[in-house]
Protein backbone atom coordinates (compact mmCIF):
# COMPACT_ATOMS: atom_id res chain seq x y z
CA UNK A 1 0.00 0.00 0.00
CA UNK A 2 0.96 3.19 -0.91
CA UNK A 3 1.40 6.28 1.72
CA UNK A 4 -1.07 8.59 -0.57
CA UNK A 5 -3.91 5.10 -0.34
CA UNK A 6 -3.01 4.98 3.21
CA UNK A 7 -4.00 8.49 4.67
CA UNK A 8 -6.66 8.33 1.92
CA UNK A 9 -8.18 5.29 4.00
CA UNK A 10 -7.63 6.98 7.44
CA UNK A 11 -9.27 10.14 5.73
CA UNK A 12 -6.51 12.60 5.70
CA UNK A 13 -6.96 13.40 2.47
CA UNK A 14 -9.64 13.02 -0.21
CA UNK A 15 -9.02 10.85 -3.44
CA UNK A 16 -7.84 12.95 -6.16
CA UNK A 17 -10.07 14.47 -8.94
CA UNK A 18 -8.78 14.95 -12.56
CA UNK A 19 -8.05 19.18 -12.50
CA UNK A 20 -10.90 20.73 -13.82
CA UNK A 21 -10.11 22.12 -17.71
CA UNK A 22 -10.16 26.51 -17.72
CA UNK A 23 -13.15 27.05 -20.11
CA UNK A 24 -12.16 27.88 -23.81
CA UNK A 25 -12.75 31.01 -24.75
CA UNK A 26 -13.78 30.73 -28.17
CA UNK A 27 -14.47 34.15 -30.63
CA UNK A 28 -16.13 33.55 -33.79
CA UNK A 29 -14.09 34.48 -36.54
CA UNK A 30 -15.29 35.44 -40.08
CA UNK A 31 -14.07 33.58 -43.31
CA UNK A 32 -10.50 35.69 -44.14
CA UNK A 33 -11.27 37.02 -47.59
CA UNK A 34 -8.89 36.38 -50.46
CA UNK A 35 -6.88 39.14 -51.44
CA UNK A 36 -5.47 39.88 -54.81
CA UNK A 37 -2.74 42.13 -56.00
CA UNK A 38 -3.83 45.76 -56.70
CA UNK A 39 -1.13 46.27 -59.34
CA UNK A 40 -2.89 46.36 -63.21
CA UNK A 41 -1.57 43.81 -65.35
CA UNK A 42 1.12 45.29 -67.73
CA UNK A 43 1.55 44.70 -71.56
CA UNK A 44 4.72 42.37 -72.42
CA UNK A 45 7.38 43.55 -74.57
CA UNK A 46 7.16 41.93 -78.30
CA UNK A 47 10.72 41.47 -79.95
CA UNK A 48 9.09 43.20 -82.99
CA UNK A 49 8.51 46.10 -81.20
CA UNK A 50 12.40 46.48 -81.16
CA UNK A 51 14.09 48.55 -84.47
CA UNK A 52 15.56 45.06 -85.84
CA UNK A 53 19.36 45.91 -85.97
CA UNK A 54 18.97 45.60 -81.85
CA UNK A 55 16.24 43.07 -81.98
CA UNK A 56 19.11 39.54 -82.10
CA UNK A 57 21.41 41.84 -79.12
CA UNK A 58 18.56 42.62 -76.69
CA UNK A 59 16.61 39.26 -76.89
CA UNK A 60 19.90 37.49 -76.58
CA UNK A 61 20.91 40.10 -73.85
CA UNK A 62 17.52 39.15 -71.57
CA UNK A 63 18.12 35.42 -72.22
CA UNK A 64 21.25 35.21 -71.13
CA UNK A 65 20.79 37.31 -68.05
CA UNK A 66 17.34 35.74 -67.35
CA UNK A 67 16.03 39.09 -66.74
CA UNK A 68 12.78 41.03 -68.43
CA UNK A 69 13.61 42.17 -72.18
CA UNK A 70 12.06 45.75 -71.23
CA UNK A 71 14.86 45.87 -68.89
CA UNK A 72 17.56 46.58 -71.73
CA UNK A 73 14.97 47.09 -74.16
CA UNK A 74 14.48 50.50 -71.88
CA UNK A 75 18.09 51.15 -71.67
CA UNK A 76 19.30 50.62 -75.42
CA UNK A 77 16.12 53.21 -76.63
CA UNK A 78 17.23 55.72 -73.90
CA UNK A 79 21.16 55.30 -74.74
CA UNK A 80 19.96 55.64 -78.43
CA UNK A 81 18.35 58.92 -78.10
CA UNK A 82 20.88 60.04 -75.81
CA UNK A 83 23.85 59.62 -79.09
CA UNK A 84 21.51 61.55 -81.11
CA UNK A 85 20.40 63.82 -78.11
CA UNK A 86 20.31 67.91 -79.75
CA UNK A 87 21.71 67.13 -82.59
CA UNK A 88 18.39 67.04 -84.81
CA UNK A 89 14.65 67.37 -83.86
CA UNK A 90 11.71 66.18 -85.78
CA UNK A 91 8.87 68.45 -86.67
CA UNK A 92 5.73 66.67 -85.74
CA UNK A 93 3.10 68.91 -88.05
CA UNK A 94 3.22 69.41 -91.32
CA UNK A 95 3.02 72.81 -91.52
CA UNK A 96 3.94 74.02 -87.79
CA UNK A 97 7.56 74.85 -86.81
CA UNK A 98 7.04 72.92 -83.26
CA UNK A 99 10.14 71.19 -83.14
CA UNK A 100 10.66 68.14 -80.71
CA UNK A 101 13.97 67.03 -79.64
CA UNK A 102 14.45 63.34 -78.95
CA UNK A 103 15.51 63.23 -75.83
CA UNK A 104 14.46 60.33 -73.29
CA UNK A 105 13.72 59.80 -69.44
CA UNK A 106 13.79 56.28 -68.07
CA UNK A 107 14.31 53.77 -65.81
CA UNK A 108 13.24 50.18 -64.68
CA UNK A 109 10.78 49.38 -61.48
CA UNK A 110 11.46 46.11 -59.49
CA UNK A 111 12.25 44.93 -56.42
CA UNK A 112 15.63 44.13 -54.95
CA UNK A 113 17.51 40.82 -56.79
CA UNK A 114 16.04 41.29 -59.97
CA UNK A 115 18.97 42.40 -62.17
CA UNK A 116 18.02 45.97 -62.78
CA UNK A 117 21.50 47.32 -62.63
CA UNK A 118 23.47 44.64 -64.45
CA UNK A 119 20.79 44.65 -67.47
CA UNK A 120 21.25 48.12 -67.84
CA UNK A 121 24.43 48.23 -67.35
CA UNK A 122 24.39 45.13 -70.64
CA UNK A 123 22.39 48.19 -72.31
CA UNK A 124 25.27 51.04 -71.02
CA UNK A 125 27.77 48.75 -73.29
CA UNK A 126 27.65 50.66 -76.47
CA UNK A 127 27.96 53.89 -74.97
CA UNK A 128 30.44 52.31 -72.46
CA UNK A 129 32.75 51.46 -75.55
CA UNK A 130 32.19 54.87 -77.07
CA UNK A 131 32.98 56.44 -73.95
CA UNK A 132 35.97 54.45 -73.63
CA UNK A 133 37.47 55.03 -77.56
CA UNK A 134 36.72 59.32 -76.63
CA UNK A 135 39.07 59.01 -73.88
CA UNK A 136 41.55 57.39 -75.90
CA UNK A 137 41.45 59.88 -78.65
CA UNK A 138 41.44 62.51 -76.87
CA UNK A 139 44.73 61.04 -74.24
CA UNK A 140 46.43 60.65 -77.87
CA UNK A 141 45.28 64.53 -78.84
CA UNK A 142 47.05 65.93 -75.56
CA UNK A 143 49.92 64.18 -76.25
CA UNK A 144 50.03 65.75 -79.94
CA UNK A 145 49.14 69.25 -78.34
CA UNK A 146 52.15 68.65 -75.73
CA UNK A 147 54.53 68.31 -78.87
CA UNK A 148 53.09 71.25 -79.95
CA UNK A 149 53.62 73.66 -76.71
CA UNK A 150 57.47 72.27 -76.49
CA UNK A 151 57.77 72.94 -80.19
CA UNK A 152 56.49 76.62 -79.55
CA UNK A 153 58.40 76.83 -76.50
CA UNK A 154 61.71 76.23 -78.66
CA UNK A 155 60.53 78.95 -81.54
CA UNK A 156 59.67 81.67 -78.48
CA UNK A 157 62.93 81.01 -77.58
CA UNK A 158 64.80 81.08 -80.66
CA UNK A 159 63.17 84.10 -82.13
CA UNK A 160 64.00 85.44 -78.42
CA UNK A 161 67.54 85.00 -79.25
CA UNK A 162 67.28 86.66 -82.94
CA UNK A 163 66.05 89.54 -81.13
CA UNK A 164 68.86 90.17 -78.31
CA UNK A 165 71.10 89.63 -82.17
CA UNK A 166 69.07 92.05 -83.39
CA UNK A 167 69.82 94.38 -81.38
CA UNK A 168 73.40 94.31 -81.18
CA UNK A 169 73.38 94.32 -84.86
CA UNK A 170 74.79 90.51 -85.34
CA UNK A 171 72.29 89.60 -87.35
CA UNK A 172 70.60 90.98 -90.49
CA UNK A 173 67.00 90.72 -89.49
CA UNK A 174 65.18 93.90 -88.17
CA UNK A 175 63.44 94.08 -84.72
CA UNK A 176 60.51 95.27 -85.68
CA UNK A 177 60.47 91.87 -88.26
CA UNK A 178 61.31 89.33 -85.45
CA UNK A 179 58.43 91.57 -82.93
CA UNK A 180 55.75 90.73 -86.07
CA UNK A 181 56.78 86.97 -86.15
CA UNK A 182 57.23 86.57 -82.26
CA UNK A 183 53.32 88.24 -82.32
CA UNK A 184 52.26 85.67 -84.88
CA UNK A 185 52.88 82.90 -82.70
CA UNK A 186 49.84 80.82 -81.68
CA UNK A 187 48.95 79.11 -78.92
CA UNK A 188 48.37 75.62 -79.60
CA UNK A 189 44.20 74.72 -79.44
CA UNK A 190 42.87 72.80 -76.30
CA UNK A 191 41.77 69.66 -77.80
CA UNK A 192 37.98 68.90 -76.50
CA UNK A 193 37.01 65.13 -74.64
CA UNK A 194 33.51 64.12 -75.89
CA UNK A 195 31.80 62.98 -73.42
CA UNK A 196 28.26 60.34 -73.72
CA UNK A 197 27.67 59.68 -69.93
CA UNK A 198 28.39 60.76 -66.34
CA UNK A 199 27.02 58.79 -63.07
CA UNK A 200 27.26 62.38 -60.73
CA UNK A 201 27.65 65.71 -61.22
CA UNK A 202 26.82 69.23 -60.14
CA UNK A 203 24.79 71.60 -62.21
CA UNK A 204 27.77 73.74 -62.77
CA UNK A 205 30.08 71.24 -63.75
CA UNK A 206 27.52 69.70 -65.95
CA UNK A 207 27.17 73.27 -68.15
CA UNK A 208 31.06 72.86 -68.52
CA UNK A 209 30.51 69.27 -70.10
CA UNK A 210 27.17 70.41 -71.93
CA UNK A 211 28.82 73.37 -73.73
CA UNK A 212 31.75 71.28 -74.81
CA UNK A 213 29.23 68.40 -76.03
CA UNK A 214 26.41 70.63 -77.55
CA UNK A 215 24.19 67.31 -78.55
CA UNK A 216 23.53 66.38 -74.69
CA UNK A 217 24.74 63.85 -72.38
CA UNK A 218 23.35 60.77 -69.98
CA UNK A 219 23.08 60.49 -66.35
CA UNK A 220 23.44 57.17 -65.67
CA UNK A 221 22.62 56.04 -61.97
CA UNK A 222 21.93 52.05 -60.57
CA UNK A 223 19.74 54.13 -58.17
CA UNK A 224 17.36 56.87 -59.18
CA UNK A 225 15.65 57.37 -55.97
CA UNK A 226 19.37 59.23 -54.78
CA UNK A 227 19.31 61.54 -57.54
CA UNK A 228 15.50 62.45 -56.95
CA UNK A 229 15.76 62.89 -53.21
CA UNK A 230 18.68 65.09 -54.14
CA UNK A 231 16.44 67.66 -56.25
CA UNK A 232 14.06 67.92 -53.19
CA UNK A 233 17.18 68.82 -50.58
CA UNK A 234 16.94 72.39 -48.63
CA UNK A 235 19.35 74.53 -51.26
CA UNK A 236 19.03 72.52 -54.17
CA UNK A 237 15.90 74.11 -56.01
CA UNK A 238 18.12 75.53 -58.64
CA UNK A 239 19.27 71.78 -59.42
CA UNK A 240 16.01 70.59 -59.70
CA UNK A 241 15.24 73.70 -62.09
CA UNK A 242 17.79 72.83 -63.98
CA UNK A 243 17.04 69.19 -64.90
CA UNK A 244 13.16 70.32 -65.60
CA UNK A 245 14.79 72.73 -68.44
CA UNK A 246 17.04 69.74 -70.41
CA UNK A 247 14.44 67.38 -70.48
CA UNK A 248 12.65 68.92 -73.76
CA UNK A 249 16.73 69.04 -75.34
CA UNK A 250 15.86 73.13 -75.92
CA UNK A 251 16.45 74.77 -73.33
CA UNK A 252 19.10 77.51 -72.24
CA UNK A 253 20.28 77.94 -68.67
CA UNK A 254 22.95 80.46 -66.91
CA UNK A 255 24.63 79.90 -63.67
CA UNK A 256 26.52 82.50 -61.61
CA UNK A 257 29.00 82.04 -58.95
CA UNK A 258 32.23 82.90 -57.32
CA UNK A 259 35.21 81.26 -58.93
CA UNK A 260 33.50 80.31 -62.06
CA UNK A 261 32.07 83.40 -62.85
CA UNK A 262 28.94 83.03 -65.58
CA UNK A 263 28.44 79.80 -67.36
CA UNK A 264 25.72 80.15 -70.47
CA UNK A 265 24.51 76.76 -71.49
CA UNK A 266 22.82 76.80 -75.39
CA UNK A 267 21.98 73.42 -75.40
CA UNK A 268 20.74 72.01 -72.44
CA UNK A 269 19.78 68.32 -72.98
CA UNK A 270 20.12 65.78 -70.84
CA UNK A 271 18.93 62.30 -70.48
CA UNK A 272 18.55 59.63 -67.63
CA UNK A 273 18.84 56.27 -67.10
CA UNK A 274 18.17 54.23 -63.75
CA UNK A 275 16.54 51.51 -61.73
CA UNK A 276 14.11 52.02 -58.77
CA UNK A 277 12.77 49.40 -56.31
CA UNK A 278 8.81 49.78 -56.00
CA UNK A 279 8.51 50.91 -52.47
CA UNK A 280 11.02 53.73 -52.85
CA UNK A 281 9.08 54.94 -55.77
CA UNK A 282 5.97 54.69 -53.63
CA UNK A 283 6.81 56.59 -51.25
CA UNK A 284 8.13 59.40 -54.12
CA UNK A 285 5.32 59.30 -55.94
CA UNK A 286 2.87 60.10 -52.97
CA UNK A 287 4.36 63.44 -52.72
CA UNK A 288 2.46 63.69 -56.21
CA UNK A 289 -0.76 63.44 -55.08
CA UNK A 290 -0.90 67.01 -53.83
CA UNK A 291 -0.62 69.55 -56.58
CA UNK A 292 0.99 72.16 -55.02
CA UNK A 293 3.99 69.24 -54.78
CA UNK A 294 3.90 68.39 -57.97
CA UNK A 295 5.49 69.94 -60.93
CA UNK A 296 5.59 67.68 -63.69
CA UNK A 297 9.30 66.15 -62.84
CA UNK A 298 8.15 62.06 -62.40
CA UNK A 299 5.97 62.73 -65.50
CA UNK A 300 8.79 63.32 -67.73
CA UNK A 301 9.81 59.59 -67.00
CA UNK A 302 8.10 58.31 -70.03
CA UNK A 303 9.89 55.00 -70.50
CA UNK A 304 9.34 53.57 -66.60
CA UNK A 305 8.45 50.23 -66.70
CA UNK A 306 7.63 47.77 -64.44
CA UNK A 307 7.38 44.43 -66.22
CA UNK A 308 6.61 41.19 -64.41
CA UNK A 309 8.70 38.70 -63.20
CA UNK A 310 9.44 36.10 -65.33
CA UNK A 311 10.24 32.31 -64.63
CA UNK A 312 14.06 32.16 -63.92
CA UNK A 313 16.35 29.62 -65.25
CA UNK A 314 19.59 28.34 -65.65
CA UNK A 315 21.02 29.48 -68.99
CA UNK A 316 24.63 29.39 -69.84
CA UNK A 317 25.61 30.24 -73.47
CA UNK A 318 27.90 31.94 -75.19
CA UNK A 319 26.92 35.72 -76.00
CA UNK A 320 26.29 36.71 -79.78
CA UNK A 321 28.86 38.54 -80.24
CA UNK A 322 27.62 39.41 -83.70
CA UNK A 323 24.98 40.88 -82.89
CA UNK A 324 26.51 42.99 -80.19
CA UNK A 325 29.17 44.49 -82.78
CA UNK A 326 26.32 45.11 -84.90
CA UNK A 327 24.38 47.34 -82.43
CA UNK A 328 27.28 49.03 -81.25
CA UNK A 329 28.30 49.92 -85.22
CA UNK A 330 25.02 51.60 -85.20
CA UNK A 331 25.62 53.66 -82.31
CA UNK A 332 28.81 54.57 -83.70
CA UNK A 333 27.13 55.82 -86.72
CA UNK A 334 24.34 57.61 -85.12
CA UNK A 335 27.56 59.60 -82.64
CA UNK A 336 29.20 60.22 -86.02
CA UNK A 337 26.08 60.84 -88.30
CA UNK A 338 25.74 63.84 -90.43
CA UNK A 339 22.06 64.43 -90.54
CA UNK A 340 21.71 66.41 -93.64
CA UNK A 341 23.21 63.69 -95.32
CA UNK A 342 20.46 61.02 -94.45
CA UNK A 343 17.37 63.46 -95.05
CA UNK A 344 17.42 65.97 -92.29
CA UNK A 345 16.50 69.38 -93.26
CA UNK A 346 18.97 72.31 -92.30
CA UNK A 347 17.31 74.68 -89.46
CA UNK A 348 18.38 77.59 -87.65
CA UNK A 349 20.01 76.17 -84.93
CA UNK A 350 19.81 72.42 -85.75
CA UNK A 351 18.42 69.80 -88.82
CA UNK A 352 15.06 68.09 -88.24
CA UNK A 353 13.45 65.16 -89.92
CA UNK A 354 9.93 65.25 -91.01
CA UNK A 355 6.72 62.67 -91.49
CA UNK A 356 6.88 60.95 -94.65
CA UNK A 357 3.36 61.24 -96.02
CA UNK A 358 1.96 57.76 -94.72
CA UNK A 359 3.39 58.82 -91.36
CA UNK A 360 2.21 61.94 -91.03
CA UNK A 361 -1.57 60.50 -91.75
CA UNK A 362 -0.78 58.26 -88.55
CA UNK A 363 0.18 60.86 -86.57
CA UNK A 364 -2.37 63.31 -86.91
CA UNK A 365 -4.46 60.23 -85.88
CA UNK A 366 -2.86 59.29 -83.55
CA UNK A 367 -2.59 62.76 -82.17
CA UNK A 368 -6.13 63.48 -82.70
CA UNK A 369 -7.72 60.42 -80.40
CA UNK A 370 -4.90 61.38 -77.28
CA UNK A 371 -6.52 65.04 -77.27
CA UNK A 372 -10.06 64.32 -77.82
CA UNK A 373 -9.98 60.63 -76.01
CA UNK A 374 -7.35 59.48 -74.14
CA UNK A 375 -6.68 62.54 -71.80
CA UNK A 376 -10.58 62.83 -71.33
CA UNK A 377 -11.79 61.76 -67.66
CA UNK A 378 -8.55 60.39 -66.79
CA UNK A 379 -6.85 60.98 -63.15
CA UNK A 380 -4.70 64.50 -62.44
CA UNK A 381 -1.53 62.52 -62.34
CA UNK A 382 -2.40 59.97 -65.70
CA UNK A 383 -3.35 62.83 -68.05
CA UNK A 384 -0.45 64.54 -66.98
CA UNK A 385 1.83 61.86 -67.57
CA UNK A 386 -0.63 61.33 -70.98
CA UNK A 387 -0.07 64.91 -72.22
CA UNK A 388 3.91 64.05 -72.64
CA UNK A 389 3.15 61.84 -74.95
CA UNK A 390 2.76 64.17 -77.40
CA UNK A 391 6.40 64.79 -77.82
CA UNK A 392 7.36 60.95 -77.01
CA UNK A 393 5.68 59.18 -79.77
CA UNK A 394 7.72 61.57 -82.59
CA UNK A 395 10.59 61.20 -79.80
CA UNK A 396 10.40 57.30 -80.72
CA UNK A 397 9.65 57.53 -83.98
CA UNK A 398 12.16 59.62 -85.06
CA UNK A 399 14.96 57.45 -83.02
CA UNK A 400 13.81 54.01 -84.49
CA UNK A 401 13.91 55.81 -87.93
CA UNK A 402 17.85 57.39 -87.41
CA UNK A 403 18.52 53.57 -85.55
CA UNK A 404 17.64 52.04 -89.23
CA UNK A 405 19.33 54.63 -91.01
CA UNK A 406 22.31 53.93 -89.19
CA UNK A 407 22.11 50.24 -90.14
CA UNK A 408 21.62 51.36 -93.79
CA UNK A 409 17.92 50.45 -94.18
CA UNK A 410 16.56 53.79 -94.17
CA UNK A 411 17.16 57.25 -95.00
CA UNK A 412 14.64 60.53 -95.89
CA UNK A 413 11.63 61.21 -94.20
CA UNK A 414 10.91 59.31 -91.12
CA UNK A 415 9.05 56.33 -92.08
CA UNK A 416 5.60 54.80 -91.65
CA UNK A 417 6.77 51.82 -90.08
CA UNK A 418 8.91 53.72 -87.64
CA UNK A 419 5.52 55.51 -86.59
CA UNK A 420 3.29 52.57 -86.14
CA UNK A 421 6.23 51.23 -84.21
CA UNK A 422 6.22 54.37 -81.74
CA UNK A 423 2.78 54.46 -81.36
CA UNK A 424 2.90 50.64 -80.08
CA UNK A 425 5.37 51.43 -77.78
CA UNK A 426 3.07 54.71 -76.59
CA UNK A 427 0.47 52.01 -75.37
CA UNK A 428 2.66 49.53 -73.92
CA UNK A 429 4.09 52.35 -71.76
CA UNK A 430 0.67 53.64 -71.15
CA UNK A 431 -0.32 50.29 -69.32
CA UNK A 432 3.19 50.70 -67.67
CA UNK A 433 2.43 54.13 -66.25
CA UNK A 434 -0.90 52.86 -65.31
CA UNK A 435 0.53 50.03 -63.10
CA UNK A 436 3.15 52.78 -62.20
CA UNK A 437 0.70 55.36 -60.54
CA UNK A 438 -1.45 52.68 -59.24
CA UNK A 439 1.09 53.20 -56.50
CA UNK A 440 -0.39 56.13 -55.62
CA UNK A 441 -4.10 55.18 -56.03
CA UNK A 442 -4.04 51.65 -54.52
CA UNK A 443 -1.46 53.06 -51.86
CA UNK A 444 -3.54 50.98 -48.79
CA UNK A 445 -4.64 47.95 -50.49
CA UNK A 446 -0.82 46.98 -51.77
CA UNK A 447 0.35 47.32 -48.13
CA UNK A 448 -2.32 45.01 -46.96
CA UNK A 449 -0.96 42.93 -49.65
CA UNK A 450 2.66 43.25 -48.25
CA UNK A 451 0.85 42.40 -44.46
CA UNK A 452 -0.55 39.93 -45.39
CA UNK A 453 2.27 37.80 -46.58
CA UNK A 454 4.18 38.66 -43.63
CA UNK A 455 1.38 37.84 -41.50
CA UNK A 456 1.28 34.17 -43.02
CA UNK A 457 5.11 33.96 -42.51
CA UNK A 458 4.54 34.42 -38.92
CA UNK A 459 6.93 37.81 -39.50
CA UNK A 460 5.28 39.72 -36.68
CA UNK A 461 3.52 38.21 -33.77
CA UNK A 462 -0.43 38.15 -33.04
CA UNK A 463 -0.91 40.78 -30.94
CA UNK A 464 1.01 43.78 -32.76
CA UNK A 465 0.69 47.59 -32.22
CA UNK A 466 1.02 50.00 -34.87
CA UNK A 467 4.31 51.13 -34.15
CA UNK A 468 5.71 47.56 -33.62
CA UNK A 469 4.60 47.26 -37.20
CA UNK A 470 5.87 50.34 -38.88
CA UNK A 471 9.12 50.23 -37.17
CA UNK A 472 10.32 47.31 -39.22
CA UNK A 473 10.27 49.50 -41.96
CA UNK A 474 9.22 46.86 -44.16
CA UNK A 475 8.69 48.21 -48.10
CA UNK A 476 5.05 49.97 -48.51
CA UNK A 477 4.37 49.37 -44.16
CA UNK A 478 7.39 51.89 -43.07
CA UNK A 479 4.83 54.84 -42.25
CA UNK A 480 2.47 55.14 -39.45
CA UNK A 481 -0.29 56.16 -42.15
CA UNK A 482 0.93 53.31 -44.45
CA UNK A 483 1.00 50.41 -41.60
CA UNK A 484 -2.94 52.21 -40.25
CA UNK A 485 -4.05 51.89 -43.98
CA UNK A 486 -2.80 48.42 -44.29
CA UNK A 487 -4.52 47.51 -41.03
CA UNK A 488 -8.05 48.76 -42.10
CA UNK A 489 -8.25 46.98 -45.41
CA UNK A 490 -7.08 43.59 -43.66
CA UNK A 491 -9.87 44.63 -40.60
CA UNK A 492 -12.19 44.98 -43.35
CA UNK A 493 -11.13 41.66 -45.21
CA UNK A 494 -11.13 39.58 -41.82
CA UNK A 495 -7.62 39.17 -41.48
CA UNK A 496 -7.44 41.54 -38.63
CA UNK A 497 -9.31 42.78 -35.66
CA UNK A 498 -8.59 45.78 -33.00
CA UNK A 499 -8.20 44.78 -29.75
CA UNK A 500 -7.46 46.69 -26.36
CA UNK A 501 -4.43 46.03 -24.26
CA UNK A 502 -4.51 47.49 -20.71
CA UNK A 503 -1.57 49.18 -19.29
CA UNK A 504 -1.52 50.29 -15.80
CA UNK A 505 -1.33 53.63 -15.37
CA UNK A 506 -1.85 55.01 -19.31
CA UNK A 507 -4.70 54.78 -21.81
CA UNK A 508 -5.68 51.25 -23.30
CA UNK A 509 -3.13 50.49 -26.25
CA UNK A 510 -4.71 49.29 -29.63
CA UNK A 511 -3.42 45.62 -30.65
CA UNK A 512 -4.17 43.92 -34.14
CA UNK A 513 -4.72 40.24 -33.51
CA UNK A 514 -4.55 37.45 -36.15
CA UNK A 515 -7.41 35.53 -37.69
CA UNK A 516 -5.88 32.07 -37.33
CA UNK A 517 -7.96 30.55 -40.11
CA UNK A 518 -5.31 32.51 -42.57
CA UNK A 519 -2.56 30.11 -41.48
CA UNK A 520 -4.63 26.92 -42.92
Amino acid sequence: MSIEQYLQDKGYISESEPEKQKPEHKTTWPEPEPLESPLPPVERLPVSYIPEPFQDWLKDTAWRMQCPLDFVAVGAIVTAGSVIGAGCGIRPKEHDDWLVIPNLWGGVVARPSMLKTPSLKEAMRPIDRLEAEAREEYEEELKYMEAEEIALKAQKEAIKGDMSKSARGTIGRSLDDLKAEYASLEEPEQPTRRRYKTNDATIEMLSVLLNENPRGILIFRDELIGLLTSWDKPGRETDRAFFLEAWDGLGEFSTDRIGRGTINTQNLCVSILGGIQPAKLAAYLAQAKDPLENDGLIQRFQLLVYPDEPEWQLVDEKPDIFARNRAYEVYKTLAEMNFTEYGATPGEKRPYFVFSEEAQKSFNAWLTELQTVKLKDETPLMAEHLSKYRSLMPSLALIFHLIDCADGKASGHVSGEATLRAMAWCEYLESHARRIYSFVVDADEQAAVELARRLKKKDIEDGFSLRQLYRKHWSQLDTKEAAEGACSVLIDAGWLREAKQEIPGRQPMIIYQVNPEIFD
